[in-house]
């Protein structure tokens, strides 16, 4: 059977993306606000997003409490959940085919008629400050936020999601107002459903349960480059015993194809415990215990990394085979094949079930503009060559391209 989605218009004027699975006995549905933590304002709204994505839990007019809110969900064995970023926000809730109702019901409820318990905002924002604390806490988390303050810069992916402590401590019923009317309205909502249930089902549902009609004009946002800084070795104390580091180097949009390819140079140096990142800077010269590549794409530029916990006599060592392995890897047409068919594979298991699909098509939808089916994105995967590959690491990932952010030892010296 044919897994793709089906574009539909629900009488609000929102888009719905359906894909129909009959052999299912589960349906997840959800809901993508095309707005996030980049559309804050900062300092004074700092985090605002994500806590809005907390207090959606904490009660709505039918449900007064986070625990009815989520039990109507849970006593049916399905699940409710949801998450931010910098570009966007997405509910999800996933529930036995014979309950499908429930899932669309109950993010109806959070996006449109949550109450925001007066008594509930200072204990969850208490929950979001001691979520702050444990990322600093935790070196490689702290540094990975670090140099993404320090890459990003003055450019609006600089914000970080979970905010600072000083607003998210501050924020109070009025603030989480203020964020829902400007951006919470159906000209930002996507609708987002597969598994048991038809296209014609699904469209009843979202009728019923988004009424409102667009009447407000969409979020608009302007790409923007980023000024890179002039050092290129940034460097933070901290009491630690290692030396964590991240080399990072920026690229284009998320929607150009070299976005692509860098994915595919991503899992080509660590795709897992056989691959060259792993075999060479830990098994081969044990420089390490954790390394890792990893790409995180954006509509306006993204930035593709290296971490790498290290000795802090050993951090020069590190770096210089890290580069090594990025520039024998570029062309091993060997790495590539390896690498298809481990996507392949990944693809496999997110077409499986409804859950995998929906968040797939959230990512798709908020860069892309509409989710693919599964032999589109097989197609794509196929397509690739290893020239496609090298031209894109020649043109982003030269050893002079890579940011260096370390967090080191207090008593740390280059």
């Amino acid at each position: 059977m044919e897994l793709n989605f089906q574009k539909l218009t629900t009488e609000s004027g929102v888009p719905l993306w359906v894909m129909e699975m009959p052999y299912s006995n589960t349906v997840s549905a959800g809901v993508l606000i095309k707005s996030g933590t980049r559309d804050e304002n900062w300092p004074k709204e700092a985090g605002i997003a994500h806590a809005l994505e907390h207090m959606f839990f904490q009660g709505t007019e039918k449900f007064p409490t986070s625990k009815d809110v989520s039990g109507y969900i849970e006593e049916v064995g399905g699940g409710l959940n949801a998450w931010t970023s910098k570009e966007m926000t997405f509910y999800h809730a996933h529930v036995p085919a014979n309950h499908k109702e429930r899932a669309v019901y109950i993010i109806s409820e959070q996006l449109r008629k949550s109450v925001f318990p007066e008594e509930k905002i200072p204990i969850e924002m208490k929950n979001i400050v001691q979520e702050l604390r444990k990322r600093n806490d935790n070196p490689e988390r702290y540094l990975g936020y670090l140099h993404s303050q320090i890459f990003y810069k003055n450019h609006p992916l600089s914000k970080d999601t979970l905010g600072i402590e000083e607003s998210v401590g501050a924020f109070r019923k009025d603030d989480f107002k203020s964020f829902q009317n400007r951006f919470y309205n159906p000209s930002n909502f996507v609708f987002i459903i597969a598994g048991g249930i038809t296209s014609e089902e699904a469209l009843k549902l979202f009728n019923e349960y988004f009424p409102e009609k667009i009447k407000l004009e969409p979020i608009s946002r302007k790409i923007e480059s980023v000024e890179l800084s002039d050092e290129r070795v940034n460097i933070k104390n901290k009491d630690i015993e290692q030396v964590h580091l991240i080399l990072g180097a920026a690229f284009g949009e998320a929607k150009n194809k070299e976005t692509l390819y860098l994915e595919f140079f991503r899992d080509m140096i660590s795709g897992g415990m056989s691959f060259p990142l792993f075999q060479e800077i830990r098994d081969k010269r044990g420089l390490c215990y954790s390394i890792g590549a990893g790409i995180t794409p954006w509509s306006d530029v993204g930035s593709f990394s290296i971490y790498v916990g290290t000795d802090p006599k050993r951090y020069k060592e590190a770096i210089s085979a890290s580069l090594e392995v990025v520039g024998k890897s570029k062309n091993d047409p060997r790495l590539l094949e390896k690498v298809k068919q481990l996507t392949i594979g990944a693809l496999a298991f997110q077409f499986q079930t409804p859950g995998g699909i929906i968040r797939g098509a959230a990512n798709e939808i908020t860069f892309f503009g509409a989710p693919r089916g599964y032999k589109e994105i097989l197609k794509e995967i196929e397509e690739v060559t290893i020239g496609d590959i090298e031209k894109a690491v020649d043109k982003y990932l030269k050893p002079e391209m890579f940011y260096t952010t370390i967090l080191a030892p207090n008593d740390f010296k280059e």
